[in-house]
């Protein structure tokens, strides 16, 4: 892809959506391009993460295990951030990334966007902003979600005060 090409495509991800043009060229510029085989363990569930990944094209498997010995499994494909928080702070991965097909990713490390950031305060300000609608949007369908679940499920049961 060439430079402009990398910047639509990463116009197109939340997390950057609201970033203009001169700063998500200084991201694809300097972000790493990956060209991974199938089978590439990219990082394991509990190692530190330092930034993310964009799949630019393939696939990415991503597993966590459970408590009850079971499996959680989700794919990646173009156009997916994996690592969003590790871009904006220190943390463990909470899955173990696979390439299930060859792939392109662009690595964006936290420096990176720290850097950008720094560079430009009024774009730290939108990100704040951007992420508030976005975690407040989630509270909201996280709600709805538990009240069709009590609509099925019942009220919980009290429990005893001891």
């Amino acid at each position: 892809m060439t430079l402009d090409q990398d910047v639509d495509f990463l116009q197109s991800i939340p997390l950057f959506a609201d970033f203009p043009a001169e700063q998500l060229r200084l991201i694809a510029f300097s972000a790493e391009p990956l060209q991974l085989p199938e089978g590439t363990t990219l990082f394991r569930e509990g190692a530190e993460a330092d930034g993310g990944y964009v799949v630019v094209s393939g696939a990415v498997e991503l597993s966590a295990n459970r408590h009850d010995g079971h499996q959680d499994v989700a794919i990646a494909g173009p156009g997916a951030l994996i690592g969003e928080l590790a871009l904006l702070c220190p943390t463990t991965r909470p899955v173990t990334a696979t390439t299930i097909e060859p792939s392109e990713l662009m690595t964006v490390s936290r420096r990176l966007l720290r850097r950008v950031l720094e560079e430009y305060p009024d774009m730290a300000e939108r990100l704040r902003m951007s992420l508030s609608e976005r975690l407040q949007k989630m509270n909201m369908e996280l709600g709805q979600t538990r009240e069709r679940l009590l609509a099925i499920d019942g009220p919980e049961p009290e429990q005893e005060a001891d």
